[in-house]
């Protein structure tokens, strides 16, 4: 049996994702400029790709210099540091797949093996721990657990969800960041109950 063109092109913006733009966002722990704070949490929407979520107590919005990345968000000065990003890039020649053949893709669960060759791409210190499913909102997703070496003593630890709509490619992207991996996933832990509340959070707001 032969895949429908559209599921085709469905596949193709999985893959290209993957390998263009999952690597960008656990790489957003560098330059931060905050611009805005809450003591509580707030809910974030961006009506121009049509998403939301409610962020963690006290987090700042930060300058992200990479293109695709729509919103990033960091824990306050003084508080173990940590991050979240928000990352959707276009694919126009895809606009016309259809959900329920993206969704297959997504449903079907992925191997730790599988998800290190794609972030571990070009030699990078990263190690997948877990590989799985899940979900952001009504849509299935591909869920990576991972540590991360930026450089001698900049660590990360964390999970990216990644998943596809028509013509979109979408990650959310959570970490703690230390000078060892093991101060980057004690800074993990401690935010871990406001990420999976905005993991959780997450919605869709526009129809596709």
């Amino acid at each position: 049996m032969h895949e429908s063109p559209l599921l085709q092109d469905a596949a193709m913006v999985v893959i290209a994702y993957w390998w263009r733009c999952c690597l960008i966002v656990l790489l957003l722990s560098l330059v931060v400029s905050s611009v805005a704070a809450t003591d509580q949490p707030g809910r974030y929407t961006n009506n121009q790709f049509g998403f939301s979520f409610q962020s963690p107590g006290g987090w700042i919005y930060a300058h992200a210099p990479e293109r695709n990345v729509r919103v990033k968000i960091v824990a306050p000065d003084g508080s173990p540091a940590a991050e979240c990003a928000v990352t959707v890039k276009e694919y126009p020649k895809a606009g016309n797949a259809r959900q329920g053949e993206i969704d297959q893709i997504f449903l079907v669960a992925p191997t730790i093996e599988e998800l290190h060759e794609v972030l571990a791409d070009g030699g990078r210190q990263l190690k997948v721990i877990k590989a799985s499913t899940g979900t952001l909102d009504t849509r299935p997703t591909h869920v990576a657990r991972y540590r991360l070496q930026l450089g001698f003593d900049e660590f990360l630890f964390g999970q990216i969800a990644m998943t596809a709509t028509p013509g979109l490619t979408w990650s959310v992207s959570c970490s703690g960041r230390g000078g060892s991996p093991e101060e980057a996933e004690k800074n993990y832990q401690f935010w871990q109950k406001g990420i999976e509340a905005l993991m959780t959070s997450f919605r869709f707001t526009k129809k596709r």
